[in-house]
């Protein structure tokens, strides 16, 4: 059956039958309209972000705090900046280039839990900052840098 591609408008044959054109609401011609429709660079576009991985960092936390049920009110312009150096661990920040976030990717924080993601409670730290500190209370941190002095006098 012959449809208009949601994107450039452009009647395309759609092999996939009534039953498979009923489960979505949008049908694209081409997989370049297909992504133009739908990820970051398009986004980018919209909010004025021009491609940067602030933009990113918002698309991918809005999706976890809608899973979570974590309040979130935050535009995308409202990201911080992403430091050279983290703020906590002090290694250099450097974006992956892999799919899977690693130590060193920025990472956005909440700096008081309770709040969620609001103007004025977030900042970018490294990944491994954040995961360190996402559900350890001050009491376990403590005792965990206790148990590494402990350590570390008896390997001397």
């Amino acid at each position: 059956m012959e449809i208009k591609c949601n994107y450039c408008n452009k009647a395309f044959y759609f092999k996939g039958g009534k039953a498979h054109l009923k489960r979505s609401a949008t049908h694209y011609c081409s997989r370049s309209c297909q992504g133009n429709g739908n990820n970051v660079k398009q986004g980018n576009r919209i909010h004025g972000m021009n491609g940067t991985k602030r933009y990113q960092i918002w698309c991918d936390v809005k999706k976890r705090a809608k899973m979570r049920g974590i309040e979130f009110t935050l535009v995308p312009q409202e990201i911080p900046e992403i430091p050279k150096v983290c703020p906590v661990l002090g290694i250099i920040i450097k974006a992956n280039t892999v799919s899977a976030p690693i130590d060193s990717s920025p990472s956005l924080d909440r700096i008081n839990p309770k709040l969620g993601y609001i103007k004025g409670n977030v900042r970018i730290i490294c990944n491994r900052a954040n995961r360190i500190k996402s559900d350890a209370t001050l009491q376990e941190l403590e005792l965990i840098l206790k148990d590494a002095k402990e350590i570390q006098s008896q390997n001397k």
